[in-house]
Order: C-alpha cells, then sequence, then structure tokens
C-alpha cells in the first residue's frame, strides 16, 4: 500500500495503475513501428507523448516523488527527442519504450506489484 496525500493507494490499485500505462507505453511501439506506423499516421506521437509526461508528472506529488518517476520521465524526454529527429532510429525508440516498461516495475518499490 501507497500513503498519498489524498488516500491510501492499494496494492491492486496499484498494479491496475502500472497495467494501464504499460499499456499506454505499448502504443508508442504501434505508432512508430514501421510494419504499422503507415495505418496510424495521423496520430499525433509527440503530443501523446506530452500527454503521457503530463500524467505521469501529476503522479510525482501524489505518490510522494518517487525517483523512478524522475528517470521514467527523463526516459520519456529522450523517446521524444527520438520521435522528433529527421533521422529518426527505431531501434534506438524502441529500446527507451522498453526502458521505459522495466521502469514502470518499480514505481512502488516492489516491482512483482
Amino acid at each position: 500500500m501507497i500513503s498519498t496525500k489524498y488516500m491510501n493507494i492499494t496494492d491492486d490499485q496499484l498494479a491496475k495503475q502500472k497495467k494501464l500505462l504499460h499499456s499506454a507505453l505499448f502504443w508508442l511501439l504501434i505508432y512508430k513501428d514501421p510494419e504499422t506506423c503507415d495505418k496510424y499516421k495521423y496520430v499525433d506521437v509527440d503530443k501523446y507523448i506530452s500527454g503521457l509526461m503530463l500524467r505521469i508528472g501529476g503522479m510525482n506529488e501524489l505518490f510522494g516523488y518517487p525517483a523512478e518517476l524522475v528517470t521514467l520521465l527523463s526516459v520519456l524526454q529522450a523517446i521524444k527527442d527520438e520521435n522528433l529527429k529527421s533521422e529518426f532510429d527505431y531501434h534506438i525508440y524502441r529500446k527507451l519504450v522498453l526502458d521505459a516498461h522495466s521502469l514502470i516495475d518499480k514505481i512502488g518499490g516492489d516491482p512483482n506489484v
């Protein structure tokens, strides 16, 4: 259980939130995957990443400023930067997204929650 500014968050609630974040990150791969990106060419990936960063930034105070969220936001910034490069490299982008996935599992201290 995590004690927050407004309430206690149960392990089940935290696990569900992590699952939602994993899903949101998974879409970053789909939107830019060379095999599927034509299907999603009208999605503004930069805005999607910015929205995800705002959402995670909001969790920062709520969860008591865990170090994992700072690292996660820095990786998302790197994802955003790579996305905007004129010489975009999907392999670097994909590696960063997978790194972000592993950071989500560390939120709350127990990677199994």
